[in-house]
């Protein structure tokens, strides 16, 4: 009896065998689907929250980078532009003022190619062949042609222009240190007083001197610096 339930019962088994294992696919299909669909779910809801986290008006990743406890502290781009502007404007003001600087102090000969022909002399006398006596000599004598054109020895403002009776045409230029006299000019009318003019500017050509007619062609120049005369030949 026992045999015989026993071999019934074998020959029924293949067969609910593939049931179970239809059922067990079919179980193991249902979950891997509720799977999938909860990954693409929790995808969108990132790909969401990455969209908001980005949208306009939103801190930007490099706003926050320099947001600190709440403190926005400058853009770094923004102030290295900011510093090399304010450094540009720095040289350029920089370089002017050495320009002008550098003008300032420039200088030139009275004479493009004249000698001095008598030196400046304040304590020992010289023989003056026009008025035949001793005396000193508070300039110094530059030679040239008659009529060659005197440049400014350097910059300055025209203080005076007058006739002298000894000097004859003489054009005073007054700069931060000296006073220069250029003396003898045929022609004073190139500058007015008060005008500036700049170093080797022309202002005049060589004239005569009534006191120094005897000489040859000369530009008579004296210098002053804190009403002091002193020797013009230390300028150029």
């Amino acid at each position: 009896m026992y045999s015989m339930k026993k071999e019934k019962y074998l020959k029924r088994s293949p067969g609910k065998n593939i049931a179970f294992y239809i059922s067990l696919t079919l179980c193991i299909a249902a979950v891997a689907g509720a799977a999938w669909n909860t990954y693409g779910t929790v995808e969108e809801y990132a790909e969401e929250d990455i969209v908001e986290q980005s949208s306009p008006g939103e801190t930007s990743s490099v706003e926050a980078a320099n947001e600190v406890s709440g403190v926005k502290y400058p853009d770094a781009e923004k102030s290295s532009d900011a510093s090399q502007a304010e450094s540009s404007a720095e040289s350029s003001v920089q370089t002017s003022e050495k320009q002008e600087s550098q003008e300032t102090s420039r200088t030139f000969k009275p004479i493009t190619k004249g000698d001095i022909i008598k030196p400046y002399s304040p304590e020992n006398p010289v023989f003056s062949q026009t008025m035949k006596d001793w005396r000193t000599h508070s300039g110094i004598d530059i030679s040239g042609v008659e009529g060659s054109p005197v440049h400014a020895v350097e910059a300055g403002v025209v203080s005076e222009i007058r006739q002298d009776p000894l000097l004859g045409n003489v054009i005073v230029v007054k700069s931060s240190k000296y006073e220069l006299y250029y003396c003898g000019l045929t022609n004073v009318s190139l500058v007015e007083q008060g005008s500036h003019v700049a170093a080797g500017e022309t202002i005049g050509y060589i004239g005569s001197i009534p006191s120094e007619s005897e000489d040859e062609p000369h530009l008579h120049l004296e210098a002053k610096t804190g009403g002091k005369y002193t020797d013009p030949s230390d300028l150029f």
